[in-house]
């Protein structure tokens, strides 16, 4: 069963906290609400959030990068990433 953006969004926050640590996450929260540009987010000042999101893919057996990977997976990768990202990566209610 495919996991929703939901799942995936919080399993990357998960992930990302685990990577950074708890002032680096705060530094990305600091950097993206002073943002503008909505396509940037500065979790890649500290890590390659890409590679924290693809292993949350892996991890359901779903392959962005495999032949059509994108095709099958890019729609949901970009509702999980943009999901996460405007719930400020957290992880708790």
């Amino acid at each position: 069963m495919t996991p929703t953006a939901d799942a995936l969004a919080l399993e990357f926050s998960q992930g990302l906290h685990a990577c950074l640590g708890r002032e680096q996450m705060r530094e990305v929260f600091e950097r993206n609400r002073a943002e503008t540009a909505p396509g940037v987010c500065h979790s890649h000042d500290f890590c390659d959030a890409n590679m924290v999101l693809y292993e949350v893919f892996m991890r359901h057996s779903m392959d962005p990068v495999s032949e059509e990977g994108m095709e099958r997976h890019g729609a949901l990768w970009d509702q999980a990433w943009n999901l996460a990202k405007s719930r400020e990566f957290r992880i708790a209610d």
